[in-house]
């Protein structure tokens, strides 16, 4: 994980970039802690290698919805790795947890996330504007992109 946490090309987007091995262990440690049961590590199916992370967060049990997250290494983007992890937690996700609604968000300025999202079946639900500074880059505000993908909507198009 540290490979990819590691460099600000593949974190632009997600979460701070790691300086250091502990700090990638101990983001490891938090980030299993607080949800371990909707984290998944994404691998290659080839040779088993690590290569990312997704995850189902901001989850409301009553409402029965949440938000999927993802961060793979740069050096397997553009293969269709990323989607099909997407794809077989949103199967997850209403196929057996029993999940009413998905949401997902990107930078406005990363439209490749959104290209997974839609290859996934989400469809666009809005543009939110001043959403928060960014984390990388001083002074930058970012305008997030949300889609949604109901569970009517997934069977419906299954």
């Amino acid at each position: 994980m540290f490979d990819y946490a590691s460099d600000i090309e593949n974190t632009r987007y997600t979460f701070p970039t790691n300086q250091s091995l502990e700090e990638t262990k101990n983001n490891i440690a938090q980030f299993y802690l607080a949800n371990p049961l909707g984290r998944w590590g994404i691998e290659l199916k080839s040779n088993g290698k690590f290569i990312g992370t997704i995850d189902l967060h901001k989850i409301d049990p009553v409402l029965k919805k949440a938000a999927i997250g993802y961060i793979i290494n740069k050096k397997y983007w553009n293969q269709g790795l990323t989607t099909e992890a997407n794809r077989a937690v949103i199967e997850l996700a209403f196929e057996k947890i029993g999940m009413n609604k998905l949401i997902a968000l990107h930078d406005k300025d990363n439209p490749a996330s959104g290209k997974v999202m839609e290859k996934s079946g989400m469809r666009f639900s809005h543009a939110e504007p001043y959403a928060c500074m960014d984390q990388h880059e001083e002074g930058r505000i970012v305008t997030r992109v949300h889609y949604v993908l109901t569970k009517e909507d997934y069977f419906a198009n299954k």
